[in-house]
């Protein structure tokens, strides 16, 4: 009689209905993904105006720690563009060296994803063309141990965001000689 009872148990234990409310209990309260990716928001770059070159009373000295000794890096946050539809913070850099040659760069900075875009160059001893538009420009990666990540790093990103116009530029800049940190404005 013990053996017929355990025999009955056994088989409704294994049978396919004990297995089906099985599946369903883990179904109804297991683990759910209710992820849906088609419900994403692509990212979309707002287009870009390229700004006039910026004038010298409005450059800022960023010394920077991975530019050669000879280099001066130089940033325009007068005319700081940090914009909230694509998160993009855009702005003009220039590169002085000490024999006196000058670089600039009109770039935009994605802080979530650590890529730049070059979307214009300045060169004023050029007097044919000062202002040159790039034609293809592409997002490209920020290597590390360059300038630019020490742009995201210590002045243009909070994390993977960027930060507002007044947070960069009240954001104290380094004094590479007296290894403090001074306010540019």
């Amino acid at each position: 009689m013990v053996a017929r009872i355990l025999l009955l148990l056994m088989l409704w234990t294994f049978s396919p209905l004990s297995l089906a409310e099985e599946i369903d209990l883990i179904e109804r309260f297991g683990t759910r993904n209710d992820y849906n990716e088609n419900l994403e928001i692509p990212w979309v770059e707002l287009e870009t105006r390229v700004s006039a070159p910026p004038e010298d009373k409005d450059l800022v000295e960023l010394p920077m720690d991975n530019l050669q000794k000879n280099l001066t890096l130089y940033a325009d946050f007068t005319n700081l563009v940090v914009d909230r539809g694509d998160l993009v913070t855009r702005t003009w850099y220039v590169v002085r060296s000490d024999r006196g040659a000058y670089n600039g760069t009109y770039e935009g900075i994605r802080c979530g994803t650590r890529e730049y875009k070059i979307y214009a160059y300045a060169n004023p001893s050029r007097k044919d063309k000062p202002l040159r538009i790039a034609e293809f420009p592409k997002w490209r990666e920020i290597k590390d141990n360059s300038y630019r990540a020490e742009l995201v790093r210590d002045y243009l990103c909070a994390e993977s965001i960027p930060r507002s116009p007044d947070q960069i530029r009240n954001t104290p800049v380094k004094d590479s000689s007296q290894s403090q940190y001074l306010y540019p404005f």
